[in-house]
């Protein structure tokens, strides 16, 4: 990913966090020298220090039989929103704000009880963010053997990861304080979502806080 030094954040928990509240990542591996990519909600646990991914997919999606083979690329797409140059002090172009983390692993492939845990962790992380009152189970015609004729479970190992928030750190103050006052003014949730991620970095009139 390109990741200007001025956009690139070594913050691991705020980087754990986008990709808690936004699981739904965007699955990559390489076979034959040919991209495969699937969309599925990976859950992050912070383990000795680290973090890493769980997921599951389709036992008919062919890219899990690609792991043993292929390292994983996983997208996390945090708030962004179009950013228009009517905000800025000085007319200019207009761009797009947002918030990404990237993530390299390998995957082990979990069975039995691990890929039940799997979708424990899964369904107890959706329901912490929206809860419905609804009890984990497995419906009777997947019970044991029967589950993992139909999914694969796996456990990302992470190598490495990058995290970007291009938040207007390339703009003036006065500029992102145009962008601060124009963003509360959208009531669509994503730019407020990018203009509380911006409220962290600076202040009402665009200064860095300390």
């Amino acid at each position: 990913m390109y990741n200007p030094q001025k956009y690139k954040s070594a913050d691991l928990e705020e980087a754990f966090e986008l990709m808690d509240y936004h699981p739904f990542a965007t699955v990559i591996t390489v076979a034959d020298g040919e991209p495969f990519v699937s969309h599925l909600p990976l859950t992050a646990k912070k383990i000795d220090g680290g973090l890493e991914l769980i997921g599951h997919m389709a036992k008919a999606n062919p890219q899990w039989k690609q792991f043993a083979e292929s390292d994983i690329t996983a997208i996390f797409h945090g708030p962004h929103t179009y950013i228009t140059p009517v905000w800025y002090a000085k007319d200019d172009v207009p761009t797009w704000n947002y918030s990404v983390v990237h993530v390299k692993g390998n995957a082990e492939l979990l069975r039995g009880k691990d890929l039940v845990e799997c979708l424990k962790d899964l369904s107890s992380q959706s329901e912490r963010h929206w809860p419905s009152g609804w009890q984990f189970s497995i419906p009777e015609d997947l019970q044991d053997e029967s589950l993992e004729k139909h999914i694969v479970g796996f456990r990302i190992q992470i190598t490495d990861i990058s995290f970007k928030k291009k938040l207007s750190q390339n703009r003036k103050p006065e500029d992102r304080a145009g962008v601060l006052k124009g963003l509360a003014g959208r009531p669509d949730e994503a730019s407020q979502q990018v203009l509380a991620a911006m409220e962290k970095m600076y202040s009402a009139d665009g200064e860095p806080r300390k």
